[in-house]
Order: structure tokens, then C-alpha cells, then sequence
């Protein structure tokens, strides 16, 4: 019997190369997103494939908005009908602008925050009682290498990273108990439309798909952190554990 996997925020970047990677993989899927017609492209790509009728997948689609918890109940509600249980969630949706905090923007701010971690707990307001009751069930969120320290610009988006991050370590041995997997994934640079932005050159940066197979593996291991590229990665976590006279030595060149 295949898996049943919930990517919300699939429409772009990682979460567009995860619904295909999974796909192929021998999934179900639910894609949720707010952009729909996207939504139906990816399954249009995916279905010509014709993996589905060798493997009897489905995929199902069900368009949300992370900040309205009324469109994920919706969605949920969907999906169990149609499937009975979900074994893997994934939250991709992120919201990025880089800004200074001389002029910043304080709407875009909040809805940063929003986005990127109100989301994720109305999330888990609904999936976790529902994998509860399955009793199994795996969560996995796409944080950022940005909430291993404050970097100039990205400040913002960083300090919700980090939250993400923080979130999930206070909450692993709780759902550990209830035979409930949880990883975070903390990508460095990954070419898409939020690095697009960015002004400036970006070290080691990688492909959505490359990012993918890095999250599929440690995924399929249960790893509770998955981070990538490694050069990358290991110099930012070596970077936080600095005193900070050192540290906004170094940070300085970045601002």
C-alpha cells in the first residue's frame, strides 16, 4: 500500500522538486499551495509520468493559505476523507525579503512571522491530534542555516527560522512518546525564488533538486536535523558557538 505524503507550500523551489521526488518515489500525494493553476501543473507533469496506474497513486490537490486555519481545516478534512491517514507532512512555505532595520518594513515583518511560524503552528494545532489518533505519523518543517545566528538583512526572516527551529527541539521528545518523527530542515543557499532576491554572491548555493535528494535521505533515516551543504552548514554552526566579539567581527564584513 503507498504512503500518503501532505506537502503544503508545494507549488515552488523545494516544495514544487519534493512533490516530485516523492512521486516517483511511489506516493500519494496531496499538494496544497495557494496558487492553484500551479498546483494543477505540477499534478498535469506528474500524472503524464504514468507512474499512477503502475503503482495505483493518487494525486489530490487542495488549495490553502498557511495564516487562514480555516482553509487548513478544510484541507485536512480532505485529505482524511480521501485517504484515512497522513504518514508525512511537510511544511515548505516561507516567506522572505531582505531588509535593513534602519528603514524596515514592519508589515512585511509580521507577515514574515506569519508565514514562516504562525503557519507552522496552525499546522500543528490540526496534524498533530490527527497522527495522534493513527498513532504514527511523520512531520517535517524547511527552517533555514539563517536561524543558527543573527546575519545582517535577513534579520527578520532569520529570527523566524531560528523560532522554527527552537519550536521543534522543545516538542521532539513529546511526539517521540506518541510515535511521531519531527525533523527540520536547515538548507543553505538554494536556488530559487526567494534567493533570487538577494544582491549578493552566494556560497555553495545548490538546485531545489539537489536540496530534495538531501531532504528524501535524511527524511527516510528519521534524521531530527537535516542541513546542507555541509561546507556550508558546519562553518555556520562553528560561527554561533563564537564570542560575540569575534563573531560581529566577522558578521561585519556580511553587513
Amino acid at each position: 500500500m503507498n504512503k500518503n505524503c501532505w506537502i503544503v507550500g508545494a507549488s515552488y523551489g523545494i516544495g514544487e522538486a519534493l512533490s516530485k521526488k516523492f512521486y516517483r518515489e511511489g506516493y500519494n500525494l496531496i499538494l496544497s499551495a495557494r496558487d492553484m493553476k500551479k498546483l494543477e501543473s505540477i499534478r498535469d507533469e506528474l500524472l503524464q509520468e504514468k507512474l499512477s496506474e503502475k503503482n495505483h497513486q493518487k494525486v489530490i490537490l487542495s488549495q490553502l493559505d498557511v495564516c487562514d486555519l480555516n482553509s487548513l481545516k478544510n484541507s485536512l478534512t480532505k485529505i482524511v476523507e480521501e485517504f484515512d491517514r497522513i504518514d508525512l507532512v511537510i511544511f515548505c512555505p516561507a516567506l522572505y525579503h531582505p531588509m535593513s532595520v534602519i528603514d524596515f518594513d514592519l508589515e512585511m515583518s509580521k507577515k514574515i512571522i506569519d508565514v514562516n511560524l504562525v503557519g507552522f503552528l496552525n499546522l500543528l494545532h490540526l496534524i498533530v491530534p490527527q497522527m495522534v489518533k493513527q498513532n504514527s505519523g511523520q512531520i517535517a518543517v524547511i527552517a533555514s542555516v539563517a536561524g543558527y545566528c543573527g546575519l545582517p538583512k535577513s534579520f527578520v526572516y532569520g529570527a523566524s527560522k531560528a523560532a522554527l527551529i527552537n519550536l521543534c527541539e522543545g516538542i521532539y521528545h513529546e511526539l517521540k512518546q506518541k510515535n511521531i518523527d519531527l525533523s527540520v530542515v536547515n538548507p543553505g543557499f538554494v536556488r530559487t525564488r526567494l534567493t533570487d532576491k538577494n544582491k549578493f554572491s552566494m556560497p555553495f548555493i545548490i538546485s531545489p533538486q539537489e536540496a530534495t535528494e538531501e531532504i528524501y535521505e535524511g527524511l527516510m533515516k528519521q534524521k531530527f536535523e537535516i542541513h546542507f551543504p555541509r561546507k556550508f552548514t558546519f562553518l555556520l554552526k562553528f560561527l554561533r558557538l563564537l564570542p560575540y566579539k569575534i563573531f560581529f567581527f566577522l558578521t561585519k564584513r556580511i553587513s
